[in-house]
């Protein structure tokens, strides 16, 4: 640990211990002071010219709709963010006319032990407050662990939720303190008025799924779908931009409030030298929700949803972000043309119809009265970016990942899509969340919560991953990586045998497996490549049939590599009649149109016996080869899918092969 760093820390964790705190006066909130707070401290300053204290507190301001007294009720006529705007506001008042949370008083319950089993009882503690209060009894759990304790251990169990095709498993932290403690879901209830008013223009009320999703989400747990159906894609990205807006709302007006209380003790006494609440409601940074995607279609749609629930009236270079994340004028959307999206997959569609950029970064500031893209992050709530542009972001930045030091939240979407990336990039994002800041950066510490200080804020991160289909890469950032004091849910597959993808493979295709032993996990790469070399391919040469024709797909880039290096040393080094002849050729995700139109025709023609392909190539380019006779999978693909739809290709026309 550099040791500047680690004398800084002593020094502000030091600063910010409790104790007799600074007057109101000379306090420097993370953010700008609203300007009641700025108003009050100005009125303080002039009374004290004349007198020398004033026991006058402020006024208290009129309840509004959403106060506790006066809920208000959802309504279709709910005023979204609406007109384009796109010269930058001066305006950067974060003050709001609401003095409560404005959480949402139609309560959906949720029980600690179960989220699936809704309780009854509106007088529970919020989730909400439960979980990020700094006093709340997560923190007091967290606060009771010896320093030496930098993970937690969970225990498990299976439920269901009525709404969703598949069983869950709930994991809980094993903290008795924990147990059997009721907390309720509570919107802010603004939010969900936007939410409703959005989606009745497509359902006629919010569908269960919908609720499912909102009660499951406002537990604060972590949650892992891995079974994500595109049916359901639009539902899950509307339920998870109400849950971002929602907790966005009531993390920022949770600071407004406070600081008008903070203004008004100062106002209501100047010169008494008499100690203020211990008021701990931020973190180092502003930055609180973190969303990963991996294209820019994908960020579009998220924006959109995003603006719709933001409760802004206007939307700040909304022009610009339309003409970066839509496709150029010139350009032409292929998957569009009804012709050629018939030739593709449904899911082919859907991941890159549109801008399929895949390095971008965008940061989005919510204001009263406006939403700001493309603001900076230090000044940003939410964050919407592919891990491959922020990493770039931050090592163009001379590593600087600051602003990740209190994300609240974080949302990977399409994690199958950014597995057909690099996975590395998300890893490398995850990695750098939630550490304590390098630069103070005009941070509070007397308003900084005590997890923070103690270098726990990742235990309070909620992570939401959502994929087609599981796979190990992210199931070990569901278990080795996530670390929440709410707990963790993650759906469970049971595929039946009329939905199972062997089921779809025509009749008469005679599959066989292959078996070898590997009782090291970490040896198998090594020992899958040598009985593939021994055994796989000299049964290949030796037959009539497999000896040339054969499709090899390998799902990992690094294992083709291999392969790849295996083949061309034979056949450089063999000898006429002494050796096999393995000619081949080769398609990857790196390959030129050029070269894989080279590849195919030689294939085609039996100039090469064997064709590589790799998994992510035909991710990218879903090809339909001919002239395959026999498929060798290296290993079984990631996506099952690819696996019937390989097994088509003997069966495909020169029609069907056109793409």
């Amino acid at each position: 640990m550099d040791p500047t760093l680690k004398l800084l820390t002593l020094i502000n964790v030091s600063a910010a211990r409790p104790g007799k705190r600074q007057r109101s006066s000379n306090l420097t909130h993370y953010h700008k002071i609203t300007r009641n707070a700025v108003a009050a401290q100005q009125d303080t300053a002039s009374t004290s010219n004349l007198t020398p204290s004033s026991s006058s507190p402020a006024k208290k301001s009129k309840p509004t709709s959403s106060s506790p007294t006066s809920p208000s009720k959802p309504t279709n006529s709910t005023q979204l963010a609406g007109q384009d705007s796109d010269h930058d506001h001066d305006d950067d008042d974060d003050d709001d006319d609401n003095d409560d949370d404005g959480e949402a008083k139609q309560y959906v319950s949720i029980t600690n032990d179960d989220p699936s089993k809704p309780l009854n009882g509106a007088n529970q503690l919020s989730a909400f407050d439960a979980h990020f209060g700094s006093e709340g009894p997560h923190a007091q759990a967290i606060s009771k662990l010896p320093e030496s304790v930098t993970s937690l251990t969970y225990s498990t169990s299976r439920s269901t939720l009525p709404a969703l095709p598949t069983q869950i498993v709930i994991s809980q932290p094993m903290l008795p303190s924990l147990h059997n403690h009721h907390y309720t879901v509570q919107p802010q209830i603004k939010v969900l008025q936007a939410f409703n008013s959005f989606i009745s223009n497509e359902y006629s009320a919010p569908t269960p799924l919908h609720k499912a999703l909102a009660t499951t989400l406002g537990s604060y747990a972590d949650f892992c779908d891995t079974n994500l159906s595109l049916s359901a894609r639009s539902q899950y990205r509307q339920t998870l931009a109400m849950h971002t807006m929602s907790h966005v709302a009531k993390t920022r007006r949770r600071v407004i409030k406070n600081n008008e209380k903070l203004a008004k003790l100062a106002s209501a006494d100047t010169s008494a030298d008499t100690d203020q609440p211990d008021i701990r409601d931020q973190g180092f940074t502003r930055p609180k929700v973190l969303i990963l995607l991996p294209f820019r279609n994908s960020a579009l749609e998220w924006v959109d949803l995003l603006t719709n629930f933001s409760l802004c009236s206007q939307v700040d270079n909304k022009s610009r972000f339309n003409k970066e994340y839509n496709l150029p004028e010139a350009a032409v959307d292929k998957l569009a043309v009804p012709a050629v999206a018939a030739k593709y997959p449904q899911d082919h569609i859907a991941n890159f119809a549109g801008n399929i950029d895949d390095s971008f970064q965008l940061g989005l500031k919510v204001t009263r009265k406006s939403l700001k893209l493309f603001s900076g992050f230090y000044d940003s709530d939410v964050i919407v970016a592919s891990p491959l542009g922020l990493r770039l972001g931050i090592e163009n930045d001379r590593g600087d990942s600051d602003f990740l030091s209190s994300i609240e939240m974080v949302i990977v979407d399409q994690a199958d899509v950014i597995s057909m990336q690099n996975w590395e990039h998300l890893e490398f994002v995850l990695d750098r969340l939630n550490h304590i800041p390098r630069q103070s950066r005009d941070t509070d510490f007397s308003r900084v919560k005590q997890y923070y200080l103690d270098n726990r804020a990742s235990m309070f991160r909620q992570t939401i991953l959502l994929s087609a289909y599981d796979f190990p890469a992210l199931r070990a950032v569901f278990n080795h990586s996530l670390n929440n004091v709410a707990g963790k849910i993650r759906t469970v597959v049971q595929v039946g045998k009329d939905h199972a993808e062997m089921s779809r493979v025509l009749q008469g295709v005679r599959q066989t497996f292959s078996r070898f032993e590997a009782a090291n996990p970490h040896a198998e790469p090594d020992l899958r490549f040598n009985h593939f070399t021994t055994k796989t391919l000299a049964q290949l040469s030796k037959s009539a049939i497999s000896s040339s024709h054969t499709l090899i797909l390998v799902p990992s880039y690094f294992d083709f590599v291999r392969l790849d290096g295996f083949l061309r040393s034979h056949n450089q080094n063999r000898k006429q009649g002494e050796t096999a002849n393995l000619s081949y050729t080769s398609i990857s995700e790196y390959s030129t149109p050029k070269q894989m139109r080279r590849a195919r025709e030689a294939f085609f023609s039996g100039k090469k016996r064997f064709l590589l392909l790799t998994e992510r190539a035909h991710f990218y380019r879903r090809f339909k080869i001919r002239g395959v006779k026999t498929i060798v999978f290296y290993q079984l693909p990631q996506n099952a899918t690819f696996y019937s739809e390989l097994l088509d290709f003997p069966f495909i026309t020169k029609k069907a092969s056109s793409n």
